[in-house]
């Protein structure tokens, strides 16, 4: 008898499995990845893992692209604060509405005597 073809070794067919197991579980992560930042910026997550699988560089231009629409949209200013009426205050508008016939006298008394009072 011949001699025995010994075919392809057992430790390259394990080694060849394992990088194709670290290649698609990369691939994976990286969608992952792209999917979770464009649904934090508000983005189309269907799109960014599109371009994180067929882009050389679709996670980096995923981050940006969450960069830039997270900068876009600012956040609304605070409202703004508004300060007590001061006693003075209180009392010239109370003035102002008697003059202009909205309140009775009565009414002034009882009210300037409420302010008077918080003094």
């Amino acid at each position: 008898m011949g001699a025995e073809d010994p075919g392809i070794p057992g430790w390259f067919i394990a080694v060849a499995v394992l990088m194709i197991v670290i290649g698609v579980g990369t691939w994976l992560y990286r969608i992952s990845v792209a999917r979770d930042m464009a649904e934090r910026a508000g983005l189309d997550p269907d799109q960014a893992a599109r371009v994180a699988m067929f882009g050389k560089d679709g996670i980096d231009a995923t981050y940006v692209a969450s960069a830039l629409a997270q900068r876009s949209t600012p956040p609304p200013p605070p409202p703004p604060v508004q300060r007590p009426k001061t006693v003075e205050e209180r009392l010239r508008e109370l003035q102002t509405l008697r003059d202009n016939g909205l309140v009775s006298e009565d009414e002034f008394q009882a009210q300037r005597a409420k302010i008077v009072g918080s003094i």
